[in-house]
């Protein structure tokens, strides 16, 4: 029994550590003296631009340090060891599904070294073998998205090919079903398609549910990972939301396409004097963040809805006279007359109504409880 209790612990602290590799990002690297030795024992501290929180930790034998899973963002690494002063470097940035390296090579001059790293900066990840692309969230409240899905985005990523709406499509030549979706490191996939169950109509008991663009920090896709990635051979794609910091943030936005900027539906034809109907998809919401406790508590909250209004409800799947009657002209002039083209429609509908008859009775065969 001990020895079930000790195996289950080893199981779930291996689980976390696993699930801390995939989600957010992560610092590491190692602290040098002048002569290019490691320094141990040194203090890495890693302090939050947008929270001021401190995240802290000391080199290893080989002056090696990690701060794993940490969320999104720049960063302040104040270095601090024995018989050294201060070492600093600047808007360190952190992104999601990446590791940042930092190599700090500590000076013997008195004053306090500070050293600003520029957040457009690019770093080689030599660490893990992991190919990720991340959008940012200037770049992501500012893509063209239809619908404003944020499964749209991953049609940008290397290696993805086919219909990028709702996430139905191909990264790496795998099946549309073999892509990980993930928010904040949290399992997003149905259990039908296994396709995003978020910005669905909903589907083997998952409610359709709608994520806001202006709530999204970074969007992650991340191939060719190690086996903490797992569960599908494709990748994964991450979206990591966003959270309060000690600045006030928001945004309210609203979206509208009506019958004012677009042709009347093919089935309306207005009358002299006489307006298109209503016809408007209108998108609205609003986001906030801000602290609660300085340095300490944060929360964030955001809202969206989507508003539809369709003036042809009623006849949607049923032309008008008028309609009828341009298409029969149109017939006319390649010398096909209505009682012809009313024949080969009520044809084709008894044919459909055959089809369908059949598929019945061969269902009702197979089971009785049909």
């Amino acid at each position: 029994m001990k020895r079930l209790v000790i195996a289950i612990l080893i199981v779930f602290s291996l689980a976390v550590a696993t699930n801390a590799q995939t989600f957010r990002g992560t610092i590491n690297g190692t602290v040098t003296d002048p002569s290019g030795g490691s320094v141990p024992n040194a203090t890495v501290k890693a302090t939050e631009s947008a929270t001021g929180i401190d995240h802290t930790t000391t080199t290893t034998s080989d002056g090696a340090f990690a701060f794993q899973d940490i969320p999104l963002g720049q960063y302040k690494i104040t270095v601090t060891a024995t018989g050294f002063p201060a070492y600093t470097v600047d808007k360190v940035e952190v992104s999601a599904g990446q590791i940042y390296t930092l190599s700090v090579k500590l000076s013997l001059q008195q004053q306090t070294t500070t050293v600003e790293v520029s957040a457009a900066a690019l770093t080689l990840d030599t660490t893990t073998q992991t190919q990720t692309m991340s959008i940012p969230d200037d770049v992501v409240q500012n893509i063209p998205l239809n619908g404003r899905d944020f499964t749209q985005m991953i049609g940008v990523a290397p290696g993805f090919g086919g219909y990028n709406v709702g996430g139905f499509g191909s990264l790496n030549g795998t099946r549309p079903n073999q892509i990980n979706w993930q928010i904040n490191g949290v399992d997003n996939n149905d259990f039908w398609h296994n396709i995003p169950a978020i910005n669905q109509g909903g589907v083997s008991g998952i409610a359709g549910t709608v994520l806001p663009i202006d709530a999204t920090e970074e969007f992650s896709v991340q191939t060719s990972s190690g086996p903490e990635g797992g569960r599908n051979a494709g990748g994964t794609a991450n979206v990591v939301l966003k959270s309060g910091s000690n600045n006030i943030h928001g945004s309210v936005y609203y979206y509208n396409r009506n019958e004012a900027f677009a042709n009347p539906s093919p089935f309306f034809i207005p009358a002299p004097g006489t307006k298109a109907p209503r016809e408007r998809n209108e998108n609205y919401g609003f986001s906030a963040g801000g602290p609660i406790i300085k340095n300490k508590t944060f929360a964030f909250a955001t809202y969206e809805k989507n508003d539809f209004v369709f003036g042809l409800s009623g006849i949607a799947t049923e032309p008008s006279d008028a309609w009828v009657n341009q298409a029969l002209a149109v017939l006319a002039t390649h010398g096909v007359t209505e009682s012809a083209a009313s024949k080969t429609a009520i044809g084709f509908l008894q044919s459909q109504r055959r089809v369908w008859i059949q598929l019945q009775r061969r269902r009702s065969a197979r089971s009785p409880d049909f």
